[in-house]
């Protein structure tokens, strides 16, 4: 057996952005896609000294005995992918994370926070996407690698690692460069402001959900991913996820027309989400305000409950808000929506009837979001 690297050596992670969305649209074809992907990796692995110490599905690891070889690889490799001909013309994403560190070597196997670091770091990149730590980038830009330079995405707080980490991000020719922000911890909290004092909570809920279940855990599991990718790509722009139970996600939000808005938008990219055969769901949704008091991780507020209680007066994929919200919307704020008033209803958890409202969209105004939804909720 080859002895393993020892001492500082450089960990890549690599895995497929979108995967399970490329199996369901390849179905059989996906068995030729990975292949390929295989062979990609592994031709840009020898071509640079990479060895091989794991592959599981799409994703691999490997380890360099330099840093300048596992960012050559990690190039090598995405030009690969950028340049070769897909089945059905599709697009193979990878992303990759790469570390330098000195991890135990336990027979054929490396241990240690250093093989965590570089895995999380793969973990909040995306797709085209190569992430350095500091330890790495600092290597590479000693080296002075020939057309390689790094830009500094600034500090990040990795899932599950005390230690903040400086990030990079590889620019090189044929590679993309333009990305969102990168998913860690420090990103995500700086996006996502805790709404406190009056908040509009949106709470939403899928129609007949346990006939999903009684189709098959394949046919419900792919429903279901689709559902929470395109609902979470929707609320986490201005909204703060406070839960997301089974089908049911709760969002709140510091501004009612951020709430109002953000639950149209889930509704467009609903309706142009890729579903298995073709059979798109029905969301319910349902926007109160009130004011809510945050302990800790939790919310106390009867404004909560409300808002759970109008979305589940919704039927038919409909919008509907309370006049507590709707008191609080200017006409410039609805922008392209309207608002039909539907009456007064008994609800639970009401004091007093209350008047109800359904959120309207534009025809023209929701022709033209629909593709871009398309656009925003790709891989």
């Amino acid at each position: 057996m080859v002895e393993l690297p020892s001492g500082t050596v450089t960990l890549l992670f690599t895995d497929v952005e979108g995967s399970t969305r490329l199996l369901k649209q390849l179905r059989k074809e996906y068995g030729e896609l990975l292949a390929e992907h295989h062979r990609l990796m592994r031709a840009a692995l020898d071509q640079h000294a990479g060895r091989e110490m794991d592959m599981q599905g799409e994703a691999f690891f490997a380890v360099f005995s330099r840093a300048k070889d596992a960012v050559a690889a990690a190039i090598a490799a995405q030009r690969a992918h950028t340049a070769h001909d897909w089945p059905d013309k599709v697009e193979v994403r990878v992303r990759m994370g790469i570390h330098t560190a000195e991890p135990e070597v336990v027979g054929d196997r490396y241990f240690g926070l250093g093989v965590h670091r570089a895995a999380r770091l793969c973990a909040v990149g995306h797709g085209g996407q190569v992430l350095l730590s500091r330890s790495t980038a600092g290597l590479v830009d000693e080296d002075e690698v020939p057309g390689v330079a790094l830009r500094d995405l600034g500090e990040h707080l990795l899932k599950d690692l005390e230690r903040p980490e400086r990030i990079y991000q590889v620019i090189a020719e044929d590679l993309a460069e333009d990305f969102a922000p990168i998913t860690t911890l420090t990103e995500v909290a700086r996006r996502s402001e805790v709404p406190t004092g009056t908040v509009s909570f949106v709470s939403t809920d899928m129609a007949r959900f346990r006939r999903l279940l009684r189709r098959g855990s394949d046919y419900y599991g792919a429903v279901m991913e689709e559902h929470d990718r395109l609902l979470r790509n929707v609320f986490e722009k201005k909204g703060y996820l406070v839960d997301v139970v089974g089908d049911s996600f709760l969002v709140a939000f510091t501004r009612p027309k951020d709430a109002v808005h953000a639950a149209v938008a889930a509704q467009q990219a609903i309706a142009s989400g890729d579903w298995p055969e073709r059979e798109q769901p029905e969301v319910n949704i349902g926007i109160h305000t009130g004011e809510a008091v945050r302990t800790g991780s939790r919310y106390f507020s009867v404004a909560l409950i409300r808002a759970l209680q109008i979305c589940g007066a919704a039927g038919g994929g409909q919008v509907l808000l309370s006049q507590a919200t709707e008191s609080l919307l200017d006409a410039d704020d609805l922008g392209g929506l309207s608002l039909r008033d539907l009456g007064v209803r008994e609800l639970p958890d009401f004091e007093r009837p209350v008047r109800l409202y359904e959120v309207v969209p534009d025809p023209a105004s929701v022709r033209g979001k629909h593709a871009t939804a398309r656009e925003e909720t790709t891989y």
